[in-house]
């Protein structure tokens, strides 16, 4: 019998709230398996995955208006980080 490794494509999402004085604050941490990341080559893809990935979630656990700095992980390697100015949706 042959054992057939899968890639495995988790990663940790890092939620950092900014403060008005600029202090990052971790807010959430969100562990998914996707590999989004890396269908396209555009150079912007993996930062506008991120963002959409980012406001479902934010819209998800009703986060409060503010801003973020967004960091995915994968294992101890950092994929990408962004900021975001979220605003969120009427409820």
């Amino acid at each position: 019998m042959r054992t057939v490794h899968c890639m495995e494509y988790v990663h940790s999402i890092q939620y950092h709230r900014r403060s008005r004085n600029g202090r990052l604050t971790l807010s959430y941490v969100e562990s998914v398996t996707d590999h989004g990341w890396y269908i396209k080559k555009e150079a912007d893809w993996k930062s506008r995955y991120t963002i959409a990935c980012a406001t479902e979630y934010l819209a998800r656990v009703s986060a409060e208006a503010g801003t973020f700095a967004i960091t995915v992980w994968r294992e101890s390697e950092r994929v990408c980080t962004v900021g975001i100015d979220w605003n969120p949706p009427n409820r």
